[in-house]
């Protein structure tokens, strides 16, 4: 956004525009100024503006009544109204309807004609839309605190004496960024000096006193309206030789592009009702342009957001395709040695579960008691059957049930007696199951 404020005098208007971001350009121009005619002095100034989002503009004393009024204590909006209601009461016009900034904290009142009013803004808006309207004072309290703020030096407390040549000189104090106080004075300097000192505008050296515009001669001439404090220009706002700062002469039209950019309550502004409401329509505008211009750009993200992913996932499937390709042969051996390896296992189970014949063999001779052989011994996986005579069959089935290695040994016949040589035996068929210890 490029950001304009305007300063305008009875001789001349001084104008800043402000452009760029994070980085802000700073231009500067000066035209002369007749407020009775001011379309020739508009027109020369938009030739050298070109064309700023919105202006911002500060009005001199030379141009404004002044006064401090009591009122009751309410808010500003209520307070101005009082004011617009019956103008007459306050300022010396009669019909004439007036502007008034007003403040809820004091009863400084600063106005300005209504019909003037419109006739400059009108003007100005041949360039831009007008944003703000407000006295001078305001938009160089603004200017020299933020020249504070970024350590430009600017004296703090400062009494302004503003110069208006013929249209005479007003007076403002600004204390803690904040005007104070006001006047215009007319007279000589001798009777200017003397209105100032009974109204309390004296210095005590501590506080710098501004004389803006500043002129080497006038300054001489106006010395004696503050006796003991020398007149001083209006600071500088950062570095004026950078192209990114203001000269002090142009630190008020900085200070209302700045408020401008974050514009303070309506009351406290010259800013009419019929201008407010033309401002507030603008910003609606604005802001509708703008969330319209969101929403599109949302949509549009969306879609854009949905195509990129379909475009993803086309170019996943194409990639995955290509490599399932190249991959199949691969892939058919892994699976080969997928199935040799379910059965190379298959068969380790098989293995682990059939006990070794010859084990087990060693194992029955081991536990039939003396005397006693099998004459035949038959296996199928761990069930063994083993016929066989011993001097006491009952023997070899305790022999073999108290071994850990047989489980379930039971005779699956009746012992019969038997003549062997000249010895006695008992025949015995037995059954059980071979589990060896791991």
């Amino acid at each position: 956004m490029t950001q304009a404020g305007l300063q305008l005098g009875a001789q001349h208007i001084r104008a800043v525009v402000v452009a760029g971001w994070p980085r802000r350009r700073v231009q500067v121009v000066e035209v002369s100024f007749d407020p009775e005619q001011p379309d020739e002095a508009i027109a020369n100034l938009g030739a050298l503006l070109g064309k700023p989002t919105s202006i911002a503009v500060a009005v001199d004393l030379q141009l404004l009544r002044i006064k401090r009024v009591t009122l009751p204590a309410l808010p500003a909006a209520e307070r101005r109204n009082i004011l617009q209601l019956e103008p007459e009461r306050f300022f010396a016009v009669r019909g004439e309807e007036m502007v008034s900034a007003v403040r809820a904290e004091d009863g400084l009142v600063f106005a300005a004609p209504a019909a003037a009013l419109t006739r400059w803004v009108t003007a100005i808006e041949r360039i831009a839309p007008v944003s703000l309207v407000e006295p001078t004072p305001f938009a160089l309290a603004r200017a020299l605190a933020s020249a504070r703020r970024a350590g430009g030096g600017a004296g703090t407390d400062p009494l302004v004496l503003f110069d208006g040549q013929d249209a005479g000189i007003a007076v403002a104090e600004i204390r803690d960024s904040h005007v104070t106080r006001a006047r215009r004075l007319f007279g000589s300097v001798a009777q200017i000096a003397a209105a100032l000192a009974a109204d309390g505008f004296a210095r005590d050296g501590a506080a710098p006193v501004y004389l803006d515009p500043w002129s080497d001669e006038r300054c001489a001439d106006l010395a004696s309206l503050c006796p003991g404090v020398p007149l001083e220009p209006v600071p500088g706002i950062g570095r004026p030789s950078s192209g990114r700062g203001v000269p002090g002469q142009f630190a008020a039209a900085y200070g209302a592009a700045l408020g401008g950019e974050h514009p303070p309550p309506v009351a406290e502004t010259l800013v009419s009702q019929a201008h407010g409401a033309a401002i507030r329509r603008r910003h609606l505008r604005s802001v509708g342009g703008a969330a319209v211009a969101c929403v599109v750009a949302l949509v549009f993200a969306a879609s854009s957001l949905d195509n990129r992913r379909d475009r993803e996932i086309d170019s996943l499937n194409a990639a995955t395709a290509a490599l399932t390709a190249r991959a199949a042969p691969a892939l058919a051996i892994q699976t080969e040695l997928q199935s040799l390896s379910r059965r190379a296992s298959a068969v380790r189970e098989i293995e682990a579960e059939r006990p070794d014949p010859l084990r087990a063999l060693r194992a029955l001779s081991a536990s039939l008691p003396a005397g006693a052989f099998a004459r035949q011994v038959r296996g199928a996986g761990a069930d063994w059957q083993a016929d066989g005579y011993a001097p006491n069959a009952s023997a070899v089935l305790g022999a073999l049930g108290t071994g850990a290695e047989f489980r379930d040994v039971h005779f699956l016949a009746a012992t019969n007696r038997a003549q062997i040589a000249n010895h006695q035996y008992e025949s015995f068929a037995l059954a059980f199951r071979y589990a060896p210890a791991p």
